[in-house]
């Protein structure tokens, strides 16, 4: 490995570094980890804004720490060798800098590296003035690395593409609830723009429409060719791609694995042992139905939402129906999004009988919210209002959520109390 690698991948060794980054929510509960000696993860799908958060912490960690204490690895450089990538690059490092003191490790798509959770251990548990920050692409692998050799040394974190409200701040430059009700016209046709094109931060940073979609669809030609198909050594590639247009086109839908099965050629094992590899690189989600019996939630079917309608739409077909299962798909990602940071917070959808009920937030052992999507409140209002009061009265709440397209008011229903509210608001939250 050459020094003018490493030299690159540092350039605030020698300068000042403005990296005129885009703020993260994330940041901040990140943030709150430094002073710990845990190895940091950032988890998350490609192209979500992972390397841009390590930049952030770098940004904030140089407010107050000496510019060679801290030092990025590049996994992904296809200049280097990945074999043992990081402790070569940790010994080049110290020999080119000789840092005194606290030093802070970034380690960028740590999972290029083969054996990287070995190597992170012996270096945590032997160096005491090593803080180490990751970020890796492929969750599961990641997950079980973390719990099988890094036991009690790591705190990870999951980042999404970029939340409707962090959009908004960068395309309007308005941080506060009045300054967004004042240009709600224009907050309201950039949801139609996150809807369509989703929140990759180069997607949303691209203006031209034409581009934006060719990024998005080189997205997921990378997602599912490389971090997928190559990665896991798929043969049936074109059978589980049938099988990925058939979840995409079906959002927010529940879905029988047996019966995608039979319609694509594969096995029912194998479509959960596939679903199980998306999940895996943040590409889909599923959501079982809420059930005391672990059993039940097992075999029912399980509801599956992308973790961007931009990349859906890329492949999915789109109708005009599709806007409910789309702002489903929405909701799905920022519940995802706001309680990512809570280990303990579990989601299902509700069904019983006739009534069913979208979102079950579940913290702990309690219920929190009961959340409720309805984009055509006029066709459907009696019938979402009377599943939402149905949960309600199961699980012992007071209070439940209808998110809409545009309703925004409150009613008691069965000494229930039922808040309506538009999505764009709801994202935002404003209300």
């Amino acid at each position: 490995m050459k020094k003018e690698v490493l030299v690159e991948w540092n350039p605030w060794w020698d300068e000042k570094k403005g990296f005129n980054l885009l703020d993260r929510e994330l940041e901040s509960d990140v943030v709150e980890w430094i002073k710990r000696k845990e190895i940091v993860g950032v988890l998350g799908v490609r192209r979500s804004g992972k390397t841009s958060l390590l930049y952030l912490l770098i940004e904030h960690l140089l407010k107050t720490v000496n510019p060679k204490n801290i030092f990025f690895i590049k996994c992904d450089d296809d200049r280097v060798e990945k074999k043992e990538i990081i402790s070569k690059s940790i010994d080049l490092y110290k020999e080119l800098v000789n840092p005194r003191g606290r030093v802070f490790v970034f380690v960028d798509e740590v999972q290029e590296e083969p054996g990287w959770e070995s190597t992170l251990k012996r270096i945590y548990d032997l160096e005491k003035n090593v803080k180490f920050f990751i970020s890796g692409s492929n969750f599961s692998m990641l997950k079980e690395d973390f719990t099988y050799k890094l036991s009690g040394r790591f705190a990870y974190f999951d980042l999404y593409p970029f939340s409707f409200k962090e959009l908004i701040g960068i395309d309007t430059n308005v941080k506060n609830s009045v300054s967004l009700l004042s240009k709600k016209q224009e907050v309201k046709h950039k949801f139609l723009e996150y809807l369509e094109f989703g929140g990759f931060p180069e997607v949303v940073l691209e203006k031209d429409k034409k581009k934006k979609a060719q990024l998005l669809r080189f997205y997921y030609d990378t997602i599912i060719y490389r971090d997928i198909i190559k990665r896991r050594g798929i043969r049936n590639a074109a059978k589980m791609e049938r099988m990925i247009n058939f979840f995409l086109q079906n959002v927010s839908n529940p879905a029988n694995f047996s019966k995608i099965g039979r319609q694509v050629g594969l096995s029912t094992d194998s479509v959960g042992e596939y679903v199980r590899y998306l999940q895996d690189a943040f590409f889909i989600f599923s959501v079982p139905l809420f059930s005391f019996s672990v059993k039940r939630q097992e075999i029912n079917p399980k509801k599956i939402y992308c973790v961007d309608t931009g990349i859906r739409n890329i492949k999915g077909f789109r109708f005009s129906q599709d806007y409910g299962r789309l702002v489903e798909n929405i909701v799905f990602v920022e519940i995802k999004r706001r309680y990512s940071s809570n280990p303990l917070c579990e989601l299902f959808y509700w069904q019983e009988k006739k009534y069913e009920v979208d979102f079950v937030v579940k913290v702990g052992l309690k219920i929190k919210e009961l959340i409720q999507v309805c984009w055509d409140l006029e066709e459907a209002k009696e019938r979402e209002v009377k599943s939402l009061v149905a949960a309600m009265k199961k699980f012992k709440l007071s209070k439940g959520l209808i998110i809409t397209e545009s309703s925004e008011y409150e009613e008691l229903i069965e000494g229930k109390k039922i808040k309506f509210i538009p999505l764009w608001k709801w994202l935002l939250d404003v209300a």
